[in-house]
């Protein structure tokens, strides 16, 4: 779009930001199912959908107050674990998620595919993941209960008072066994087209830090419906998602040896910037090759300045917006 066009990488010429549409089809049967989907079956499937989650909302703000009453810490983090697991997975099936491909890939050349297994995660490892949705915080929360624990949705990149850094997060988790650490470099999300720079979350790590590094990529296949959500309000795009029986999720994670940032790796030859640091640059790299995606010069400050202009417009109009400029 000519009025979106300031967002387009220059050299790669990607519009990260821009929700994704569907291709045009002179299809007739394609025409009677969107107009069943969209005025028939999709409003009573989702209204049905989103009452089903406004029960779990309850029942999980329910169970907190329970759940912290409870003497045995033990006890309390047991049956935490088995609640939070099963709301998130309740949630992603109402949402659609019916099935997801979780499949562990390889980069070596001459290897053969991995077998479907879980890798081995502990207290204090770090999960690196691209970004195109909260649908991605969802599956995290439902995979490992304690790794996310505040999400935004606007890009922050002002330094908080008191902000902790990685390092320390990391340290904490490994002593009071909190679980691992999932990390969102890009700070913001994306329609899934291409990497965004990464924030500067790993710019004083070095190969000789005791980092146990686990990269996973997520990639929504696109049926009629964007999955990722860039724009637009929350509450559309998750009624949107209620009206299909099934959205495609495809996740694929990189062995943990496959993943290290070591000596090697860090005299890589990387295009990496002062901010993402050689670490940040390793791991970009990887998840642009298991994704198959090229990284973009765009970054969470330009996503602000995308979805402060998308506001305007919508709110003035392109004409008018265009002359308040």
């Amino acid at each position: 779009m000519e009025k979106y066009s300031h967002w387009r990488d220059s050299g790669t010429g990607i519009q990260p930001f821009l929700p994704l549409k569907p291709p045009k089809s002179n299809s007739a049967l394609d025409g009677i199912l969107y107009f069943l989907n969209t005025f028939i079956v999709g409003p009573p499937l989702a209204i049905i959908k989103l009452l089903l989650i406004s029960i779990i909302f309850v029942m999980y703000l329910i169970q907190n107050v329970i759940i912290k009453i409870i003497p045995m810490d033990s006890l309390k983090w047991l049956l935490g674990k088995i609640l939070y697991t099963w709301e998130a997975r309740m949630i992603l099936f109402y949402m659609g998620f019916n099935w997801i491909d979780s499949q562990k890939v390889t980069l070596t050349r001459g290897r053969k595919h991995a077998k479907k297994e879980i890798n081995k995660i502990s207290h204090g490892d770090v999960i690196v993941c691209n970004c195109q949705s909260y649908v991605d915080v969802i599956y995290f929360l439902f995979n490992f209960l304690e790794a996310l624990k505040i999400t935004g949705s606007y890009p922050e990149l002002k330094e908080e008072e008191g902000a902790v850094s990685l390092k320390d997060i990391i340290k904490e988790s490994k002593e009071k066994k909190t679980g691992p650490i999932v990390v969102f470099p890009e700070g913001t999300t994306t329609n899934g087209k291409g990497l965004l720079k990464f924030l500067p979350v790993f710019k004083d790590f070095s190969p000789k830090d005791e980092l146990v590094l686990h990269v996973y990529s997520i990639k929504y296949q696109f049926y009629g419906h964007n999955v990722s959500y860039t724009v637009g309000s929350k509450f559309v795009h998750l009624y949107k998602l209620c009206t299909k029986f099934h959205h495609a999720m495809n996740v694929k994670y990189l062995s943990s040896e496959e993943s290290q940032f070591n000596d090697i790796a860090a005299q890589a030859d990387l295009p990496n910037s002062v901010v993402e640091g050689e670490l940040g640059a390793h791991i970009s790299k990887l998840i642009g090759q298991v994704l198959r995606i090229r990284k973009t010069g765009l970054g969470a400050k330009d996503k602000q300045e995308f979805l402060d202009y998308y506001n305007e417009i919508n709110k003035k109009g392109y004409k008018n917006a265009k002359k308040s400029k």
